[in-house]
Protein backbone atom coordinates (compact mmCIF):
# COMPACT_ATOMS: atom_id res chain seq x y z
CA UNK A 1 0.00 0.00 0.00
CA UNK A 2 1.37 3.40 -0.89
CA UNK A 3 2.15 5.75 1.96
CA UNK A 4 -0.54 8.09 0.73
CA UNK A 5 -3.08 5.33 1.38
CA UNK A 6 -2.03 5.06 5.00
CA UNK A 7 -3.22 7.57 7.54
CA UNK A 8 -0.75 10.42 7.25
CA UNK A 9 -0.53 13.29 9.57
CA UNK A 10 -2.93 11.32 11.63
CA UNK A 11 -2.48 8.71 9.38
CA UNK A 12 -3.40 5.08 8.87
CA UNK A 13 -4.97 2.52 11.10
CA UNK A 14 -2.34 0.35 12.74
CA UNK A 15 -4.60 -2.68 12.78
CA UNK A 16 -4.35 -5.09 9.86
CA UNK A 17 -7.53 -6.68 8.51
CA UNK A 18 -8.01 -9.77 6.49
CA UNK A 19 -10.17 -7.94 3.98
CA UNK A 20 -8.76 -5.13 1.88
CA UNK A 21 -9.81 -1.88 3.53
CA UNK A 22 -11.37 0.87 1.46
CA UNK A 23 -8.97 3.46 0.04
CA UNK A 24 -7.87 6.16 2.49
CA UNK A 25 -7.21 9.80 1.65
CA UNK A 26 -5.60 12.08 4.20
CA UNK A 27 -5.96 15.86 4.27
CA UNK A 28 -4.01 18.34 6.38
CA UNK A 29 -5.12 21.87 7.22
CA UNK A 30 -2.17 23.67 8.82
CA UNK A 31 -2.75 27.19 10.20
CA UNK A 32 -0.17 29.63 11.55
CA UNK A 33 -0.60 33.26 12.55
CA UNK A 34 1.93 35.65 14.07
CA UNK A 35 -0.68 38.42 14.19
CA UNK A 36 -1.36 40.02 17.56
CA UNK A 37 -4.82 40.63 18.90
CA UNK A 38 -5.87 43.47 21.22
CA UNK A 39 -3.36 43.83 24.07
CA UNK A 40 -1.06 41.15 22.61
CA UNK A 41 2.42 41.19 21.08
CA UNK A 42 3.10 39.74 17.64
CA UNK A 43 4.65 36.29 17.61
CA UNK A 44 7.83 35.43 15.71
CA UNK A 45 7.65 31.77 14.78
CA UNK A 46 4.02 30.59 14.62
CA UNK A 47 3.90 30.91 10.83
CA UNK A 48 7.33 29.30 10.40
CA UNK A 49 6.13 26.42 12.59
CA UNK A 50 3.10 25.97 10.32
CA UNK A 51 5.37 25.83 7.26
CA UNK A 52 7.56 23.19 8.94
CA UNK A 53 4.57 21.08 9.92
CA UNK A 54 3.18 21.20 6.39
CA UNK A 55 6.55 20.31 4.86
CA UNK A 56 7.12 17.37 7.20
CA UNK A 57 3.66 15.92 6.54
CA UNK A 58 4.49 15.85 2.84
CA UNK A 59 8.03 14.58 3.43
CA UNK A 60 7.47 11.89 6.08
CA UNK A 61 3.76 11.92 6.86
CA UNK A 62 2.60 10.21 3.70
CA UNK A 63 0.27 13.09 2.78
CA UNK A 64 0.15 14.03 -0.88
CA UNK A 65 1.44 17.63 -1.32
CA UNK A 66 -1.82 18.61 -3.00
CA UNK A 67 -3.67 17.57 0.15
CA UNK A 68 -1.60 19.76 2.49
CA UNK A 69 -3.24 23.18 2.89
CA UNK A 70 -0.96 25.63 4.72
CA UNK A 71 -2.77 28.84 5.67
CA UNK A 72 -0.76 31.76 7.06
CA UNK A 73 -2.20 34.71 9.00
CA UNK A 74 -5.79 34.20 7.86
CA UNK A 75 -8.74 36.31 8.86
CA UNK A 76 -11.62 34.44 10.54
CA UNK A 77 -13.56 34.49 7.24
CA UNK A 78 -10.54 33.15 5.33
CA UNK A 79 -10.14 30.28 7.78
CA UNK A 80 -13.86 29.52 7.47
CA UNK A 81 -13.36 29.22 3.70
CA UNK A 82 -10.56 26.70 4.13
CA UNK A 83 -12.55 24.69 6.67
CA UNK A 84 -15.50 24.60 4.26
CA UNK A 85 -13.22 23.48 1.43
CA UNK A 86 -11.86 20.70 3.66
CA UNK A 87 -15.38 19.57 4.52
CA UNK A 88 -16.36 19.42 0.85
CA UNK A 89 -13.29 17.41 -0.17
CA UNK A 90 -13.81 14.88 2.63
CA UNK A 91 -17.52 14.60 1.84
CA UNK A 92 -16.71 13.88 -1.81
CA UNK A 93 -14.36 11.05 -0.79
CA UNK A 94 -16.93 9.53 1.54
CA UNK A 95 -19.56 9.69 -1.22
CA UNK A 96 -17.12 7.88 -3.53
CA UNK A 97 -16.62 5.07 -1.02
CA UNK A 98 -13.21 6.19 0.23
CA UNK A 99 -12.19 6.76 3.81
CA UNK A 100 -10.95 10.26 4.61
CA UNK A 101 -8.89 11.37 7.57
CA UNK A 102 -7.76 14.84 8.57
CA UNK A 103 -4.92 16.52 10.44
CA UNK A 104 -5.61 20.03 11.80
CA UNK A 105 -2.81 22.17 13.25
CA UNK A 106 -3.02 25.68 14.69
CA UNK A 107 -0.23 27.88 16.06
CA UNK A 108 -0.93 31.43 17.15
CA UNK A 109 -2.63 33.52 19.83
CA UNK A 110 -5.66 32.28 21.73
CA UNK A 111 -8.10 33.14 24.48
CA UNK A 112 -10.47 31.05 26.57
CA UNK A 113 -13.27 31.41 24.04
CA UNK A 114 -11.54 32.00 20.68
CA UNK A 115 -8.40 31.74 18.63
CA UNK A 116 -7.09 35.23 17.88
CA UNK A 117 -6.43 35.98 14.22
CA UNK A 118 -5.26 39.57 14.46
CA UNK A 119 -7.91 42.09 15.56
CA UNK A 120 -10.66 39.47 15.14
CA UNK A 121 -11.08 36.01 16.55
CA UNK A 122 -12.76 32.76 15.60
CA UNK A 123 -14.91 31.43 18.48
CA UNK A 124 -13.85 28.02 19.75
CA UNK A 125 -17.43 26.82 19.67
CA UNK A 126 -17.59 27.57 15.96
CA UNK A 127 -14.18 25.98 15.30
CA UNK A 128 -15.27 22.83 17.11
CA UNK A 129 -18.56 22.72 15.23
CA UNK A 130 -16.84 23.11 11.86
CA UNK A 131 -14.28 20.40 12.66
CA UNK A 132 -17.04 18.04 13.80
CA UNK A 133 -18.91 18.80 10.58
CA UNK A 134 -16.06 17.28 8.58
CA UNK A 135 -17.24 13.65 8.00
CA UNK A 136 -13.73 12.20 8.48
CA UNK A 137 -13.07 8.68 9.70
CA UNK A 138 -10.38 9.99 12.02
CA UNK A 139 -9.27 13.48 13.04
CA UNK A 140 -6.06 14.49 14.79
CA UNK A 141 -6.00 18.05 16.14
CA UNK A 142 -2.75 19.69 17.26
CA UNK A 143 -3.05 22.99 19.14
CA UNK A 144 -0.13 25.35 19.81
CA UNK A 145 -1.17 28.91 20.75
CA UNK A 146 1.46 31.42 21.87
CA UNK A 147 1.89 35.05 22.94
CA UNK A 148 5.08 37.12 23.11
CA UNK A 149 7.22 37.50 26.32
CA UNK A 150 11.37 39.05 27.59
CA UNK A 151 13.82 36.22 26.28
CA UNK A 152 10.03 33.45 26.07
CA UNK A 153 6.40 34.01 24.53
CA UNK A 154 3.37 32.94 26.55
CA UNK A 155 0.20 31.25 25.23
CA UNK A 156 -3.21 32.63 26.09
CA UNK A 157 -4.21 35.79 27.87
CA UNK A 158 -3.89 34.19 31.30
CA UNK A 159 -2.92 30.72 32.55
CA UNK A 160 -6.58 30.00 33.31
CA UNK A 161 -7.58 30.82 29.73
CA UNK A 162 -5.45 28.12 28.10
CA UNK A 163 -6.63 27.31 24.60
CA UNK A 164 -5.52 23.70 24.64
CA UNK A 165 -7.56 22.93 27.78
CA UNK A 166 -10.81 24.44 26.55
CA UNK A 167 -10.55 22.83 23.13
CA UNK A 168 -9.45 19.47 24.43
CA UNK A 169 -12.43 19.17 26.73
CA UNK A 170 -14.86 19.66 23.86
CA UNK A 171 -13.09 17.81 21.03
CA UNK A 172 -12.76 14.53 22.92
CA UNK A 173 -14.97 12.24 20.81
CA UNK A 174 -14.85 8.95 18.87
CA UNK A 175 -12.29 9.17 16.12
CA UNK A 176 -10.65 12.31 17.50
CA UNK A 177 -7.21 12.77 19.08
CA UNK A 178 -6.17 16.17 20.46
CA UNK A 179 -2.51 16.87 21.13
CA UNK A 180 -2.18 20.13 23.07
CA UNK A 181 0.93 22.14 23.80
CA UNK A 182 0.25 22.43 27.54
CA UNK A 183 -2.10 21.42 30.32
CA UNK A 184 -5.14 23.43 31.22
CA UNK A 185 -3.46 25.44 33.96
CA UNK A 186 -0.18 26.28 32.20
CA UNK A 187 1.36 28.63 29.66
CA UNK A 188 3.30 27.63 26.55
CA UNK A 189 6.43 29.19 25.16
CA UNK A 190 8.43 30.09 22.05
CA UNK A 191 12.22 29.77 21.82
CA UNK A 192 14.56 32.26 20.16
CA UNK A 193 17.33 29.65 20.02
CA UNK A 194 15.18 27.05 18.26
CA UNK A 195 13.34 29.72 16.25
CA UNK A 196 10.19 27.77 16.98
CA UNK A 197 7.82 27.00 19.81
CA UNK A 198 9.28 24.40 22.17
CA UNK A 199 6.31 22.11 21.64
CA UNK A 200 6.17 22.19 17.86
CA UNK A 201 9.94 21.83 17.54
CA UNK A 202 10.05 18.73 19.72
CA UNK A 203 6.92 17.28 18.10
CA UNK A 204 8.59 17.52 14.69
CA UNK A 205 11.87 16.06 15.97
CA UNK A 206 9.90 13.15 17.39
CA UNK A 207 8.14 12.68 14.05
CA UNK A 208 11.53 12.65 12.29
CA UNK A 209 12.37 9.46 14.17
CA UNK A 210 13.57 10.49 17.63
CA UNK A 211 10.22 9.38 19.03
CA UNK A 212 10.30 5.92 17.39
CA UNK A 213 10.73 3.96 20.60
CA UNK A 214 9.96 0.49 19.25
CA UNK A 215 12.12 0.95 16.15
CA UNK A 216 9.42 -0.06 13.66
CA UNK A 217 10.12 2.89 11.36
CA UNK A 218 6.88 4.72 12.20
CA UNK A 219 6.02 7.24 14.90
CA UNK A 220 2.55 6.89 16.36
CA UNK A 221 0.46 9.59 18.00
CA UNK A 222 1.29 8.05 21.37
CA UNK A 223 5.04 7.92 20.64
CA UNK A 224 5.04 11.52 19.37
CA UNK A 225 3.15 12.65 22.46
CA UNK A 226 5.53 10.92 24.86
CA UNK A 227 8.58 12.33 23.12
CA UNK A 228 7.14 15.87 22.90
CA UNK A 229 6.02 15.70 26.53
CA UNK A 230 9.42 14.82 27.97
CA UNK A 231 11.52 17.04 25.69
CA UNK A 232 9.24 20.08 26.08
CA UNK A 233 9.23 19.72 29.86
CA UNK A 234 13.03 19.34 29.89
CA UNK A 235 13.52 22.44 27.71
CA UNK A 236 11.15 24.68 29.66
CA UNK A 237 12.02 23.58 33.19
CA UNK A 238 14.54 26.44 33.62
CA UNK A 239 12.69 29.21 31.78
CA UNK A 240 11.09 32.16 33.55
CA UNK A 241 7.60 30.84 32.76
CA UNK A 242 8.40 27.36 34.05
CA UNK A 243 7.81 23.76 33.04
CA UNK A 244 5.30 23.09 30.28
CA UNK A 245 3.40 19.78 30.16
CA UNK A 246 2.11 18.57 26.79
CA UNK A 247 -1.33 16.95 27.01
CA UNK A 248 -3.08 14.28 24.95
CA UNK A 249 -6.76 13.27 24.82
CA UNK A 250 -7.88 10.45 22.51
CA UNK A 251 -10.93 8.37 21.74
CA UNK A 252 -9.70 6.05 19.04
CA UNK A 253 -11.62 2.86 19.77
CA UNK A 254 -11.35 0.51 16.84
CA UNK A 255 -8.47 2.49 15.29
CA UNK A 256 -5.55 0.94 17.17
CA UNK A 257 -2.17 2.62 16.86
CA UNK A 258 -2.31 5.76 14.75
CA UNK A 259 0.90 6.39 12.78
CA UNK A 260 1.78 10.07 12.66
CA UNK A 261 4.88 9.84 10.46
CA UNK A 262 7.03 7.32 8.60
CA UNK A 263 10.72 8.19 9.12
CA UNK A 264 11.72 4.82 7.61
CA UNK A 265 10.57 6.20 4.26
CA UNK A 266 13.19 8.99 4.35
CA UNK A 267 15.97 8.70 1.79
CA UNK A 268 18.47 10.39 4.13
CA UNK A 269 18.99 10.19 7.87
CA UNK A 270 21.50 10.81 10.65
CA UNK A 271 22.00 8.12 13.28
CA UNK A 272 23.18 9.05 16.75
CA UNK A 273 25.12 5.95 17.95
CA UNK A 274 24.25 3.94 21.05
CA UNK A 275 27.40 5.09 22.87
CA UNK A 276 26.56 8.78 22.48
CA UNK A 277 25.04 10.51 25.50
CA UNK A 278 24.14 14.16 26.06
CA UNK A 279 22.15 17.05 24.66
CA UNK A 280 22.41 16.69 20.88
CA UNK A 281 21.68 19.41 18.34
CA UNK A 282 21.55 18.76 14.58
CA UNK A 283 22.40 21.86 12.57
CA UNK A 284 21.74 22.18 8.82
CA UNK A 285 24.86 24.05 7.64
CA UNK A 286 23.35 25.10 4.31
CA UNK A 287 20.06 26.39 5.70
CA UNK A 288 21.75 27.63 8.92
CA UNK A 289 18.87 26.19 10.91
CA UNK A 290 18.40 23.78 13.82
CA UNK A 291 16.80 20.61 12.46
CA UNK A 292 16.62 18.75 15.76
CA UNK A 293 17.51 19.15 19.41
CA UNK A 294 17.11 16.18 21.71
CA UNK A 295 18.60 14.57 24.78
CA UNK A 296 20.30 11.36 23.65
CA UNK A 297 20.52 8.66 26.33
CA UNK A 298 23.21 6.00 26.18
CA UNK A 299 22.15 2.48 25.21
CA UNK A 300 20.22 2.71 21.93
CA UNK A 301 20.83 4.48 18.61
CA UNK A 302 18.52 7.27 17.48
CA UNK A 303 17.71 7.81 13.81
CA UNK A 304 16.64 11.26 12.63
CA UNK A 305 15.28 11.70 9.12
CA UNK A 306 16.73 14.69 7.27
CA UNK A 307 17.07 16.08 3.77
CA UNK A 308 20.28 15.51 1.75
CA UNK A 309 22.98 17.97 2.77
CA UNK A 310 25.84 18.83 5.12
CA UNK A 311 25.15 18.83 8.85
CA UNK A 312 26.93 19.50 12.11
CA UNK A 313 25.91 17.48 15.15
CA UNK A 314 26.77 19.27 18.40
CA UNK A 315 26.68 17.20 21.58
CA UNK A 316 27.01 18.79 25.01
CA UNK A 317 28.20 16.68 27.93
CA UNK A 318 28.65 18.79 31.07
CA UNK A 319 31.21 21.47 30.24
CA UNK A 320 32.48 19.67 27.13
CA UNK A 321 31.22 20.11 23.58
CA UNK A 322 31.60 17.67 20.70
CA UNK A 323 31.30 18.87 17.10
CA UNK A 324 30.68 16.15 14.54
CA UNK A 325 30.53 16.82 10.79
CA UNK A 326 28.05 14.63 8.90
CA UNK A 327 27.18 14.44 5.20
CA UNK A 328 23.90 12.83 4.12
CA UNK A 329 24.46 13.23 0.38
CA UNK A 330 25.17 9.51 0.03
CA UNK A 331 22.32 8.21 2.17
CA UNK A 332 22.11 7.21 5.83
CA UNK A 333 25.00 8.59 7.89
CA UNK A 334 26.07 7.71 11.41
CA UNK A 335 27.90 10.08 13.72
CA UNK A 336 31.50 8.88 14.07
CA UNK A 337 32.54 9.82 17.61
CA UNK A 338 36.21 9.24 16.80
CA UNK A 339 36.14 12.02 14.20
CA UNK A 340 34.39 14.59 16.41
CA UNK A 341 36.33 17.53 17.80
CA UNK A 342 36.10 18.35 21.52
CA UNK A 343 36.13 21.80 23.11
CA UNK A 344 35.01 23.62 26.23
CA UNK A 345 31.49 25.03 26.24
CA UNK A 346 31.21 28.77 25.56
CA UNK A 347 27.62 29.95 25.66
CA UNK A 348 26.73 33.33 24.23
CA UNK A 349 23.28 34.64 23.39
CA UNK A 350 20.28 33.08 25.03
CA UNK A 351 16.76 32.75 23.64
CA UNK A 352 14.96 36.00 24.12
CA UNK A 353 17.97 38.00 22.89
CA UNK A 354 19.56 38.28 26.33
CA UNK A 355 22.30 36.43 28.17
CA UNK A 356 22.18 33.91 30.95
CA UNK A 357 23.36 36.53 33.45
CA UNK A 358 22.35 39.80 31.79
CA UNK A 359 22.46 41.95 34.94
CA UNK A 360 25.50 43.12 36.93
CA UNK A 361 25.38 44.79 40.35
CA UNK A 362 28.58 46.27 41.78
CA UNK A 363 29.41 47.94 45.09
CA UNK A 364 32.24 50.47 44.69
CA UNK A 365 34.77 52.07 46.97
CA UNK A 366 36.67 55.17 45.77
CA UNK A 367 39.58 57.19 47.10
CA UNK A 368 41.86 59.95 45.83
CA UNK A 369 42.83 63.64 46.09
CA UNK A 370 40.20 66.34 45.52
CA UNK A 371 40.56 68.65 42.54
CA UNK A 372 42.32 72.00 43.17
CA UNK A 373 40.83 75.07 41.44
CA UNK A 374 39.78 78.71 42.05
CA UNK A 375 37.35 77.62 44.75
CA UNK A 376 40.03 75.91 46.83
CA UNK A 377 42.43 78.81 46.16
CA UNK A 378 39.88 81.19 47.72
CA UNK A 379 39.74 78.97 50.80
CA UNK A 380 43.50 79.23 51.09
CA UNK A 381 43.33 83.01 50.67
CA UNK A 382 40.96 83.13 53.66
CA UNK A 383 43.45 81.18 55.75
CA UNK A 384 41.98 77.67 55.45
CA UNK A 385 44.26 74.66 55.14
CA UNK A 386 43.35 71.30 53.57
CA UNK A 387 43.82 68.21 55.70
CA UNK A 388 45.98 66.17 53.32
CA UNK A 389 45.82 63.09 55.51
CA UNK A 390 42.06 63.04 54.97
CA UNK A 391 41.64 62.32 51.20
CA UNK A 392 38.34 62.27 49.31
CA UNK A 393 36.71 58.89 49.79
CA UNK A 394 33.33 57.44 49.07
CA UNK A 395 31.02 54.54 48.32
CA UNK A 396 28.78 53.82 45.36
CA UNK A 397 26.60 51.24 43.66
CA UNK A 398 26.27 50.51 39.95
CA UNK A 399 23.72 48.44 38.04
CA UNK A 400 24.16 47.53 34.37
CA UNK A 401 22.68 45.30 31.72
CA UNK A 402 24.38 43.69 28.78
CA UNK A 403 23.04 44.84 25.40
CA UNK A 404 25.85 43.55 23.21
CA UNK A 405 28.61 40.96 23.49
CA UNK A 406 31.01 43.69 24.66
CA UNK A 407 28.71 46.50 25.74
CA UNK A 408 26.85 47.18 29.00
CA UNK A 409 24.60 50.13 29.89
CA UNK A 410 23.20 51.16 33.24
CA UNK A 411 23.45 53.66 36.04
CA UNK A 412 25.63 54.44 39.04
CA UNK A 413 25.26 56.48 42.21
CA UNK A 414 28.29 57.58 44.27
CA UNK A 415 28.66 59.52 47.52
CA UNK A 416 32.13 61.11 48.08
CA UNK A 417 33.25 63.07 51.14
CA UNK A 418 35.94 65.66 50.34
CA UNK A 419 38.92 66.48 52.65
CA UNK A 420 38.20 68.87 55.53
CA UNK A 421 39.55 72.42 55.50
CA UNK A 422 40.33 74.18 58.82
CA UNK A 423 41.21 77.71 59.93
CA UNK A 424 42.77 78.31 63.30
CA UNK A 425 41.17 80.88 65.64
CA UNK A 426 41.78 81.92 69.25
CA UNK A 427 38.96 79.61 70.23
CA UNK A 428 37.90 76.44 68.38
CA UNK A 429 39.11 76.28 64.73
CA UNK A 430 36.66 76.88 61.87
CA UNK A 431 35.92 73.67 59.96
CA UNK A 432 34.66 73.59 56.40
CA UNK A 433 33.95 70.50 54.28
CA UNK A 434 31.65 69.23 51.55
CA UNK A 435 30.39 66.04 49.98
CA UNK A 436 29.22 65.30 46.45
CA UNK A 437 26.62 62.82 45.26
CA UNK A 438 26.70 61.89 41.57
CA UNK A 439 23.89 60.10 39.73
CA UNK A 440 25.17 58.93 36.34
CA UNK A 441 23.99 57.02 33.30
CA UNK A 442 26.87 54.77 32.27
CA UNK A 443 28.08 52.80 29.27
CA UNK A 444 30.88 50.27 29.61
CA UNK A 445 32.84 48.45 26.91
CA UNK A 446 34.65 45.25 27.85
CA UNK A 447 37.26 42.94 26.39
CA UNK A 448 38.19 39.56 27.87
CA UNK A 449 41.58 37.94 27.31
CA UNK A 450 40.35 34.56 26.07
CA UNK A 451 37.08 32.72 25.47
CA UNK A 452 37.85 29.67 27.59
CA UNK A 453 40.08 28.52 30.42
CA UNK A 454 41.48 30.40 33.38
CA UNK A 455 42.38 33.54 31.41
CA UNK A 456 38.74 33.96 30.39
CA UNK A 457 38.21 35.26 33.93
CA UNK A 458 40.41 38.30 33.24
CA UNK A 459 39.31 41.29 31.19
CA UNK A 460 39.68 45.03 30.72
CA UNK A 461 36.97 47.65 30.69
CA UNK A 462 36.52 51.31 29.75
CA UNK A 463 33.55 53.34 30.98
CA UNK A 464 31.90 56.71 30.43
CA UNK A 465 29.24 58.38 32.58
CA UNK A 466 27.12 61.53 32.55
CA UNK A 467 24.45 62.88 34.85
CA UNK A 468 23.69 65.03 37.89
CA UNK A 469 25.90 66.19 40.77
CA UNK A 470 24.52 67.29 44.15
CA UNK A 471 27.01 69.14 46.37
CA UNK A 472 26.44 69.86 50.06
CA UNK A 473 28.72 72.18 52.06
CA UNK A 474 28.99 72.58 55.83
CA UNK A 475 30.74 75.25 57.93
CA UNK A 476 31.21 74.73 61.69
CA UNK A 477 32.15 77.95 63.47
CA UNK A 478 34.08 78.37 66.74
CA UNK A 479 30.82 77.91 68.66
CA UNK A 480 30.14 74.69 66.74
CA UNK A 481 27.17 76.20 64.90
CA UNK A 482 26.56 74.53 61.53
CA UNK A 483 25.81 76.41 58.29
CA UNK A 484 24.81 74.18 55.36
CA UNK A 485 24.08 74.75 51.66
CA UNK A 486 23.06 72.51 48.76
CA UNK A 487 24.20 73.00 45.16
CA UNK A 488 23.41 71.28 41.86
CA UNK A 489 25.35 70.85 38.63
CA UNK A 490 26.37 68.44 35.88
CA UNK A 491 28.67 65.47 36.37
CA UNK A 492 30.95 63.59 33.95
CA UNK A 493 33.22 60.62 34.49
CA UNK A 494 35.63 58.43 32.52
CA UNK A 495 37.41 55.35 33.74
CA UNK A 496 39.15 52.09 32.89
CA UNK A 497 40.32 49.06 34.78
CA UNK A 498 40.83 45.35 35.23
CA UNK A 499 38.09 42.82 35.90
CA UNK A 500 38.79 39.50 37.63
CA UNK A 501 36.38 36.62 38.13
CA UNK A 502 32.69 36.07 37.45
CA UNK A 503 32.94 34.81 33.87
CA UNK A 504 29.26 35.53 33.39
CA UNK A 505 30.05 39.27 33.38
CA UNK A 506 31.96 39.15 30.14
CA UNK A 507 30.93 35.82 28.71
CA UNK A 508 29.23 32.87 30.36
CA UNK A 509 31.77 30.08 30.84
CA UNK A 510 30.63 27.11 32.95
CA UNK A 511 32.74 26.88 36.09
CA UNK A 512 32.54 26.07 39.76
CA UNK A 513 33.14 29.69 40.73
CA UNK A 514 30.37 31.82 42.14
CA UNK A 515 29.21 34.68 39.89
CA UNK A 516 31.23 37.20 41.91
CA UNK A 517 33.71 39.64 40.36
CA UNK A 518 36.41 42.04 41.51
CA UNK A 519 37.29 45.24 39.64
CA UNK A 520 40.28 47.52 40.14
CA UNK A 521 40.30 50.74 38.18
CA UNK A 522 41.01 54.42 37.69
CA UNK A 523 38.35 57.10 37.25
CA UNK A 524 38.45 60.81 36.45
CA UNK A 525 35.43 62.72 37.79
CA UNK A 526 34.37 66.27 36.85
CA UNK A 527 31.34 67.65 38.73
CA UNK A 528 31.14 71.52 38.75
CA UNK A 529 28.35 71.89 41.29
CA UNK A 530 29.58 73.84 44.37
CA UNK A 531 29.80 77.65 44.26
CA UNK A 532 30.77 80.42 46.72
CA UNK A 533 29.78 84.07 47.13
CA UNK A 534 32.79 85.34 45.18
CA UNK A 535 31.65 83.54 42.01
CA UNK A 536 33.99 80.55 42.17
CA UNK A 537 32.67 77.12 41.16
CA UNK A 538 34.32 74.00 42.48
CA UNK A 539 34.48 71.02 40.11
CA UNK A 540 34.26 68.21 42.62
CA UNK A 541 36.12 65.06 41.77
CA UNK A 542 39.51 64.53 40.26
CA UNK A 543 41.66 61.42 40.08
CA UNK A 544 40.12 58.44 41.80
CA UNK A 545 41.16 54.86 42.37
CA UNK A 546 38.24 52.44 42.53
CA UNK A 547 37.70 48.98 43.94
CA UNK A 548 34.50 47.11 43.14
CA UNK A 549 32.83 43.89 44.22
CA UNK A 550 30.19 42.71 41.74
CA UNK A 551 27.59 40.01 41.33
CA UNK A 552 26.03 38.75 38.08
CA UNK A 553 22.52 37.35 37.78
Amino acid sequence: MHRSLLLAGCLASGVAHADTPPPVTTYALVVGSNAAGPGQVALKYAEDDARRVGALLGELGGVQPTNVDVVLQPSPDKLREHLEKLTQRVAADIAAGRQARIFFYYSGHARATAIDLGPQGLPLAELRARLFAVPATLSVVVLDACQSGAFSRVKGATPAADFSFNSRQQLDATGVAVLASSSGSELSQESEQLRSSYFTHHLLVGMRGAGDVNGDGTVSVDEAYRYAYHQTLLSTATTAVGGQHVSLEVDLKGHGEVPLSFPRAATRSITLPAALEGQALVHDKRAKAVVAETYKAKGAPTRIAVAPGEYEVIVRQGTQLRRCQVSTVGGESAVDLERCTTEAVVAAAKKGGGFERPMHVEVLGTIGPERQDGYTQTLENFGYEEQWLDPARGLGIAVSRRIHEKLWVGGAGTFVHAPRWTRETEEMPLRFDWNTTTLLATVRGVHHLTDTGLWSRFGFYAQLGAGLAIGRTQLLDQDNNAFRETHFGPALSAGAGLHVGSPGYYRRVPSLFMPVSLTVGYELVYAPAITNNTGDTHASGGHRFTLGLGYDF
